[in-house]
């Protein structure tokens, strides 16, 4: 399969960037403890052969607790199991990011004005984003006011930044505080094979429980 947008791969490389799809165009870097990823996707229009209709997002990851993350939600029958870069992930564009619900038609092979535009936004706006992020003097703090930023999974994200602080106490008290509603707000039955809600939230327990008495 070929890339999209192949022609700014080198924008990214230049800037320390790491290209990570393939049909979607996404590229990572590593801050600190932390990794971003900006995701542009592309979506063909019928009535326009020369450009996507694509969207920007992006999202943030504690690498460090991928493993954990992965745990809390190996037979989830409501959440996938987080794989690649979205392991550890807490947070995500809010809805005051620069292009959260916008569509933009960006030229498949070339960097025309409309991909120059958005490069010169990317330019001045990320470094600025991630930064809010990666150099906060309390993480948690800065999800809960920054404007750019959203928690991931509400509840989830923000026990895996509180076990990224060694908050011990409160990671515990948050996790022991989730209800069946919390971890399957739609009442969707369980699927054949995969946990129940009660038995999610009790390996959740168990899990954060284990991972808290080994590196309190």
């Amino acid at each position: 399969m070929a890339k999209v947008y192949a022609q700014i791969d080198p924008w990214f490389i230049q800037r320390g960037y790491k290209r990570t799809g393939v049909r979607d165009c996404r590229y990572a870097i590593k801050q600190n403890d932390l990794l971003f990823e900006l995701h542009i996707s592309a979506t063909p229009m019928p009535d326009d052969p020369d450009r996507y209709s694509s969207i920007v997002f992006y999202s943030a990851m504690i690498p460090a607790l991928g493993k954990l993350h992965t745990a809390l939600l190996q037979h989830s029958s409501v959440s996938g199991t987080p794989v690649g870069n979205y392991k550890g992930k807490f947070a995500t564009s809010s809805g005051d990011s620069p292009w959260l619900n916008r569509f933009l038609y960006l030229e498949k092979t070339t960097i025309g004005d409309n991909w120059q535009q958005l490069l010169d936004q990317f330019e001045y706006d990320l470094p600025i984003i991630w930064s809010e992020l990666a150099d906060a003097p309390d993480l948690y703090a800065a999800v809960d006011v920054d404007k750019h930023w959203t928690w991931f999974k509400n509840n989830r994200g923000k026990l895996l930044v509180l076990l990224y602080q060694q908050r011990w106490d409160e990671a515990l008290a948050q996790v022991c505080s989730w209800t069946v509603a919390d971890v399957n707000p739609q009442d969707l039955p369980p699927e054949p094979g995969k946990w129940t809600a009660q038995e999610e939230l009790d390996n959740a327990v168990k899990v954060v429980t284990e991972y808290v008495d080994k590196h309190r």
